[in-house]
């Protein structure tokens, strides 16, 4: 189905962080699906997921790449002024990754015995015993608060017997700026999605040891979020998006175009070919998954994504399921006609 005769805005601006993950919106600007639609697409670069929020709530940017909490922590006004969002697209699957530094790495195995990486449980363990050891306070970064990332880090943690605190410390860190961070030695270890994990590995300042893939399955990593104003006042603009944005993954989810993919991401105005390597090692499990049954947000998923931020006391409300209803919005995207 065309949309270009009816939009109500064509020249529309849209975010994204440099990750491999933002692949979706790329494409669809590179090899044409969002011109198929009639729409003038310009893809802004951002540094962080605070202003992704910002320019998305105040009208900047009419839509973005987004963390999957971040359309919810929107709409509650977590951290920031209330703004309704909503998501009618998932963009990717899975794609974190907890990476140590290869210093701690060391200091786990000559400490605490640590012989093996492939149980993310045992490294966990053997961590806690290298905290209660005495050793010096730990620094751990996540990308966002209301993130995927710092839930599976505070899940992986807490469900070892490690409660962060005094002697371990989690701080927020854009994702561009972790593996630097990490080389310096200002921090200990981060969760954060490629290619900054198999990087990290590459140039052996840090080991992945545990994936999203093991921590939680299939997990809704990056959506596309819009403002719920925005899609009732340009609905049919917003279909164009979805539809051509489902093209993208769609496209994406076969193995072949991978390559393309990361040619195209290497240009410098995404991911520059200095942030993208080819030598994923599929044992890591930290690729993104970009399409799945029609990627259509599951409500059922935005509760479970509530209750990481109850549990972790970020939010006292009521009403996730209405909540959740409200923000991931499965029915929004049309059957291609």
């Amino acid at each position: 189905m065309m949309y270009s005769e009816t939009c109500e805005k064509t020249d529309l601006r849209l975010g994204f962080i440099p990750l491999t993950d933002c692949a979706p919106l790329v494409i669809a600007k590179e090899l044409g699906f969002f011109e198929q639609q009639g729409l003038n697409v310009t893809l802004e670069r951002e540094s962080n997921w605070g202003s992704i929020r910002d320019k998305v709530s105040y009208g900047l940017l009419d839509g973005a790449q987004m963390l999957s909490p971040l359309p919810l922590a929107a709409t509650l006004g977590l951290g920031t002024r209330a703004v309704p969002m909503l998501t009618g697209l998932v963009l990717s699957y899975n794609g974190l990754a907890i990476t140590l530094s290869q210093q701690l790495i060391e200091r786990l195995r000559e400490q605490q015995g640590l012989t093996s990486l492939c149980r993310p449980a045992d490294t966990a363990r053997a961590l806690k015993g290298y905290i209660e050891s005495g050793a010096r306070p730990l620094t751990l970064a996540t990308v966002y608060p209301y993130s995927c990332h710092y839930y599976q880090l505070n899940n992986w943690l807490r469900d070892n017997g490690i409660e962060p605190g005094r002697n371990l410390k989690l701080i927020p860190l854009p994702p561009s700026r972790m593996l630097e961070t990490l080389s310096d030695g200002a921090i200990d270890g981060y969760c954060v999605g490629e290619p900054w994990n198999t990087l990290a590995e590459l140039h052996n300042v840090g080991t992945v040891v545990a994936s999203g893939h093991q921590l939680w399955p299939g997990a809704i990593e990056k959506v596309f979020g819009v403002t719920q104003n925005f899609a009732s006042t340009h609905a049919v603009s917003h279909q164009a998006l979805l539809q051509s944005i489902s093209h993208a993954c769609q496209w994406l989810g076969e193995g072949r175009n991978l390559p393309q993919m990361r040619e195209l991401l290497a240009r410098p105005q995404y991911l520059g070919k200095n942030s993208l390597t080819t030598e994923f090692k599929p044992q890591l499990e930290v690729r993104s998954q970009f399409w799945q049954q029609g990627n259509r947000p599951d409500p059922a998923y935005a509760g479970q994504l509530l209750q990481q931020m109850q549990q972790l006391g970020q939010w006292q409300g009521e009403d996730p399921e209405d909540i959740a209803q409200q923000v991931y919005r499965p029915d929004l995207l049309e059957e291609p006609g």
